[in-house]
């Protein structure tokens, strides 16, 4: 069973085109790039590229933790270059559906990300560590903001 569904929700405005947001996101090395060093997320297979129907296999830690897991990814809408929406197929989460948009504004392009999760284990997941994944999200994603505008595009 499964805790509440939940939604998080970032926005990051960069200052590059919509095109060139695109080809970064699409490349595995963006989500190893991304992620905070200390989740230690790794991709294999370094010829991927985002496609409509198409899985990738990360393996990553949870932060604090000496635990390591794969999870798999299936790209289930892909609309280039403005949107792509992944769901975990395997991994950690009961549920994890994650829409990346891309829109071009005034002085570059506003990275949007909406993901709607929900913990294992019922009430007692979201007990447990409902709280401290909403967290976690938090910090990754105010990481990513940092790195996405210092990025050299």
């Amino acid at each position: 069973m499964a805790g509440k569904r939940r939604r998080f929700t970032a926005s990051t405005i960069v200052n590059a085109t919509v095109e060139d947001v695109w080809a970064f996101h699409r490349k595995p090395s963006a989500l190893e790039t991304l992620s905070p060093p200390d989740m230690k997320v790794s991709v294999r297979d370094k010829e991927f590229l985002v496609a409509e129907g198409a899985s990738l296999t990360i393996w990553m830690s949870p932060k604090g933790t000496l635990l390591r897991f794969p999870w798999v990814s299936k790209f289930v809408a892909v609309n280039e270059p403005s949107t792509f929406s992944d769901i975990q197929t395997i991994g950690p989460f009961a549920l994890w559906e994650h829409k990346h948009s891309f829109l071009s504004v005034d002085g570059g392009t506003e990275i949007q990300d909406q993901i709607d999760y929900a913990v294992p284990g019922w009430f007692l997941g979201d007990l447990v560590i409902g709280n401290v994944v909403a967290r976690q999200l938090e910090e990754t994603f105010k990481f990513r903001r940092k790195l996405l505008q210092e990025h050299i595009w």
